[in-house]
């Protein structure tokens, strides 16, 4: 069942709620995949005006954030195919963390940074099913929709990249 939106003006307001609840979400995964932050400002604005071009189309089979989510997956996926890939160095992930005290973030940060960096360094198909794991939370079932695989290739992959992880870390916890 297609979602109907009688008026471009109801679209719109369908479109800045979208924004509102999802649009750092967008930012957070689309960082993920592509590593710098000014790209993955401009390819979450091309994220939303996809959106709002496909929302007559949504068949709300899935929420409308997995449904986001899986677009800015997409999209970020077709820009490092398409750019010549290169080594973007990870800049200061303060700016992706929840909103939490200055106490908590001064004592959280380094061993936080270091595992986002180590996160990030993993192969595209961990560090993708990590990110939106740890990062965005979303449920096993929601990243195999949101990425296109099984649930049981998204354990895996959650699986594979701790072990990653722990190797590179030199750690068992």
């Amino acid at each position: 069942m297609l979602v109907r939106h009688d008026s471009d003006e109801a679209r719109v307001n369908l479109l800045r709620e979208l924004m509102d609840a999802h649009g750092n979400d967008v930012l957070r995964v689309v960082y993920g995949i592509v590593r710098d932050r000014q790209i993955a400002e401009d390819l979450s604005q091309e994220v939303f005006v996809k959106v709002y071009d496909h929302l007559p189309e949504f068949r709300q089979e899935s929420s409308y954030k997995t449904w986001i989510l899986r677009i800015a997956v997409n999209r970020a996926k077709d820009y490092l195919r398409s750019a010549a890939r290169r080594s973007v160095p990870v800049d200061d992930l303060t700016y992706l963390t929840q909103d939490e005290t200055a106490e908590q973030a001064a004592l959280a940060h380094l061993d936080q940074q270091d595992l986002w960096k180590a996160v990030l360094a993993l192969p595209d198909t961990y560090r993708e099913t990590m990110w939106l794991y740890y990062s965005q939370e979303l449920q096993v079932d929601e990243i195999a929709s949101v990425i296109g695989v099984s649930v049981s290739s998204v354990k895996t992959r959650l699986h594979r990249g701790r072990e990653l992880l722990r190797r590179a870390w030199g750690r068992d916890d």
